[in-house]
C-alpha cells in the first residue's frame, strides 16, 4: 500500500502535532514495513527529531520555489496524483481543498477544536482559517480520526459530522519515554539543567488554556518549608509574560526553574527525576504529558476536563482545575505519602490501551477498510 501524509508538522513542529506525526509515521513504518510511506511538506527542517525521516526510507516531496505559497491547500494534489497513492492521510486537521481530484480515499486526524473554546489564544484571522479548513476536512474525508472521545464529541456538536464517520484512535507516546536511563544519564541531565534533588514538574506550552497560573498560585499557598521547587518545561509569548509577572509578584523566582526545549531523551530523564508532575490544563485534544508521566512512573495531577480523564484513566489524580487551594492540598498530600504507583496493576492495564502496536493496528484496520 502506498500512503501519503501531510508532513508539515512532522518536520516543522518540535512538540504537539509534530510529535503525533513523527510517532504515527515511525510506528507504521516499524510494524508494517511493506507499506510505502510518502511525506509531503512545504520544506524540510533538519534536526535530531526529524533525522529518521529525511535521511531514512521515506520519499519526501516538497514544492519548487514558486509553488510553495498555497501548495498544501491546492498544489499538493497534483503531486499526490503523480505519486499514484492508494490513500492520503492529513495528520493535522487539514486536507487539500481540491483533494477530490486525486480520486483516492482520504483520512484526516482531528486533534481538537480549541479555537472554538479558547478564542483568546488564537488571532481572529487564524480562527476564521481554522474553521474553514477543519470543516472542509471533516466534510471531505472518507473517515475522520479523533484522538479522543472528547474530540469526537466536539466534532459532532460543532461541525455536524456523522458519529459513524468518526473513529477514535488515541495517540501514544514517543518510544523514547519507554527507555530507562542509566545512572550516568540521570546525573548528566540533572547537572545540565541544575535540577534540585526533588521537584514538581510542568511540561507544556505556556498559554492561557494550559492554566499554569493555578499551579503557580498553588505553589505560593504551600508553606515555604514544605514547598518543592517547580520546574517548567515549555515556552510561550503573551501568557508567558503574564506568568512571569505573577511569579515576581508572589516572590517565587527562587522556587522556579525554566527549561525551554530539552531533547526528548532529556525530557524522559526529567520526568523520571520529578517527584510529581502537574498538568492543570482546562482543555486538551488528548493531554500527552499526562500519559508521558505515567509511562515514566511519575505520579501526575491533572484536571477532570475534556480528554484528560482519558489520558489519565484511574491512574492520575484529579482536580477541578481552577481552585489553587484544592491543588495545593493535593500536591502536599501526594508528596507526603510518596505516592509512587509502580506496584499498582491498574497502571499496566491503562498503558496497554496505548501500546504503539495496538494503536498502529487500529490505524492499519482503518486503512484496509478504505483500500480494498
Amino acid at each position: 500500500m502506498k500512503i501519503g501524509f501531510d508532513a508539515k508538522r512532522l518536520f516543522q513542529n518540535n512538540t504537539g502535532l509534530g510529535n503525533y506525526s513523527r510517532t504515527l509515521v515511525g510506528n507504521l513504518h516499524q510494524y508494517y514495513p511493506d507499506y510505502q510511506l510518502y511525506l509531503y511538506t512545504p520544506r524540510i527542517v533538519k534536526n535530531e527529531r526529524t533525522l529518521p525521516f529525511y535521511a531514512g526510507d521515506y520519499p519526501v516531496i516538497t514544492p519548487g520555489g514558486l509553488r510553495r505559497p498555497g501548495w498544501r491547500s491546492r498544489g499538493i494534489t497534483s503531486d499526490i496524483r503523480r505519486s499514484r497513492l492508494d490513500l492520503y492521510h492529513g495528520l493535522s486537521h487539514e486536507l487539500p481543498m481540491n483533494i477530490a481530484k486525486a480520486k483516492i480515499p482520504t483520512i484526516v486526524t482531528m486533534h481538537d477544536l480549541l479555537y472554538k473554546f479558547f478564542p483568546m489564544d488564537f488571532p481572529f484571522l487564524d480562527r476564521m482559517i481554522y474553521d474553514k479548513k477543519f470543516r472542509h476536512a471533516c466534510k471531505t474525508a472518507d473517515l475522520v480520526i479523533a484522538i479522543s472521545q472528547a474530540t469526537k464529541k466536539d466534532i459532532v456538536e460543532h461541525y455536524g459530522t456523522s458519529p459513524e464517520k468518526i473513529r477514535v484512535v488515541c495517540q501514544t507516546v514517543s518510544p523514547v519515554f519507554s527507555t530507562i536511563p542509566g545512572e550516568e544519564e540521570l546525573i548528566t541531565v540533572r547537572e545540565k539543567y541544575n535540577l534540585p534533588s526533588e521537584f514538581i514538574l510542568y511540561v507544556g506550552a505556556i498559554t492561557r488554556r494550559k492554566n499554569i497560573e493555578v499551579l503557580i498560585r498553588a505553589l505560593d499557598l504551600i508553606p515555604s518549608n514544605k514547598r518543592l521547587p517547580l520546574v517548567i518545561v515549555g515556552n510561550g509569548s503573551i501568557y508567558l509574560e503574564y506568568t512571569e509577572h505573577l511569579i515576581a509578584d508572589l516572590k517565587l523566582e527562587n522556587d522556579i526553574i525554566r527549561i525551554k526545549s530539552p531533547r526528548l531523551d532529556e525530557l524522559n530523564v526529567i520526568y523520571r527525576l520529578a517527584a510529581l508532575s502537574v498538568y492543570p490544563s482546562l482543555m486538551e485534544g488528548f493531554g500527552l504529558p499526562v500519559l508521558e508521566s505515567i509511562v515514566c512512573g511519575t505520579p501526575v495531577i491533572t484536571t477532570r476536563r475534556s480528554s484528560l480523564t482519558e489520558a489519565g484513566g484511574k491512574i492520575a489524580y484529579y482536580i477541578d482545575g481552577e481552585d489553587e487551594e484544592e491543588l495545593a492540598a493535593l500536591i502536599q498530600e501526594k508528596y507526603d505519602s510518596k505516592c509512587g504507583f509502580s506496584s499498582n496493576p491498574a497502571v499496566q492495564e491503562h498503558l496497554d490501551l496505548f501500546k504503539p502496536e495496538y494503536l498502529t493496528g487500529q490505524l492499519n484496520e482503518l486503512y484496509k477498510e478504505l483500500v480494498k
